[in-house]
């Protein structure tokens, strides 16, 4: 007679479960040892006073007290152990069946072994192991008793009865309990897991928060590493870069492109007379003027000091020029408050385009500059469009 508890994996305990670190099949073999204790009690009291040979004596002691341990070194050296111990479950059908029609199937016997097995089979292989150990345990005794002849005698002894009685209701009791605490031991780790998703999905929220700030400060420090910090304007570093691209695309597509390099005029000046923040004040003005003009494909640069470039992609000379005269008149016109004071300044503005001016990056900014340079010695305030001729000297500082 067997009684077994459930256990999900070797290592899982619970009230009434065996102890930590006992692993399945240890924990199968010891209820299995102590059911075929309670078996051979029931057995015995039920076969006492009866004709039986010292052979079946000798059988029931090896069935109860040598078997149990022979199935469980079988388990042992199995590969897959659960695997073993249904296979063992099924083994025990078929034996006890055979016991049950040596004795002729008493009633209370019958039942009580037939019971403890299939509820054992059944909590670890389901509903379906438990037909194939019905089938076992009477396949088994009707092949006794076709091969035997044995009749059936259905009496059980009021003593075996009574044993019968006890040891099947300690044995559901056993199990419901094991089942109850199997209950609520999945319950509780259905909980843990759920816990558990709960906060990895609070973790993921977070990675996921962090990650977008990341990728905000990154784009905030890819923006930063491009920007002019005083005006907001791309720097030369943004413009080395996106000349050349806007160069080849207009070159691949056969579209004009224009540069306009400007300076303002006696900034040194300004400096002097009304102080760097007065001159900062200018730089400011000048750059908001040159973005609210610009167009979205056009890419305005603060060059370095008080030079700005203007970088402006699908567009002819003509065009360029005209664009550029609207932004000398209208700075000229413009007056840039500074706390008291009122200042006006004017530009000089140098013009140069692709592909007249030159087919490479290096050789349009050398032309604007040098158109540049034409219009602050020719009088300043005023846009030179670059020519041909041979590069000219670069020009002496400012007094």
């Amino acid at each position: 007679m067997d009684r077994e508890r459930p256990v999900t994996t070797p290592q899982i305990t619970t009230t009434g479960s065996p102890k930590p670190g006992m692993t399945l099949p240890r924990m199968i073999h010891r209820v299995r040892t102590s059911g075929f204790v309670m078996g051979f009690a029931i057995f015995t009291t039920h076969m006492l006073g009866k004709d039986y040979s010292l052979l079946v004596w000798g059988l029931l002691l090896l069935q109860f007290f040598v078997y149990p341990h022979l199935l469980h070194w079988r388990t042992r050296r199995a590969a897959n152990p659960m695997q073993a111990e249904l296979g063992n479950f099924l083994i025990d059908a078929g034996t006890m069946g055979l016991w049950s029609a040596g004795l002729g199937y008493p009633l209370w016997i019958t039942f009580a072994v037939l019971t403890c097995n299939v509820v054992s089979i059944t909590l670890y292989g389901g509903s379906r192991s438990a037909l194939q150990a019905i089938a076992i345990f009477f396949l088994g005794g009707l092949l006794w008793v076709a091969l035997t002849g044995q009749p059936i005698n259905l009496h059980t002894d009021w003593p075996a009865t009574v044993l019968c009685t006890v040891g099947l209701t300690i044995f559901l009791l056993m199990a419901s309990n094991t089942a109850f605490h199997r209950n609520r031991k999945l319950q509780e780790i259905r909980a843990a897991l759920r816990d558990s998703e709960q906060a990895l999905h609070r973790a993921n929220d977070a990675l996921q928060q962090q990650l977008r700030e990341i990728h905000v400060l990154q784009g905030q420090l890819h923006e930063q590493a491009n920007r002019d910090p005083l005006t907001g304007l791309y720097n030369r570093r943004y413009l080395d870069s996106t000349l050349e691209r806007e160069l080849a695309r207009c070159q691949r597509e056969g579209q004009p492109l224009s540069l306009v390099l400007i300076d303002i005029d006696h900034f040194k000046l300004i400096n002097d007379t009304y102080g760097h923040l007065a001159g900062d004040e200018v730089l400011k003005q000048l750059a908001d003027m040159l973005s609210a003009q610009a167009r979205s494909a056009d890419v305005v640069c603060r060059f370095g000091g008080e030079e700005f470039l203007l970088l402006l992609p699908n567009m002819s000379q003509t065009t360029a020029l005209a664009r550029a005269e609207q932004w000398r008149q209208r700075f000229a016109a413009s007056t840039i408050a500074f706390g008291e004071f009122r200042m006006q300044a004017t530009l000089s503005l140098g013009l140069a385009s692709y592909p007249g001016h030159g087919t490479s990056a290096q050789a349009l900014i050398r032309c604007a500059d040098h158109a540049l340079y034409r219009a602050k010695t020719e009088g300043r305030n005023r846009v030179i469009v670059a020519d041909l001729v041979a590069p000219l000297p670069d020009p002496t500082p400012e007094t």
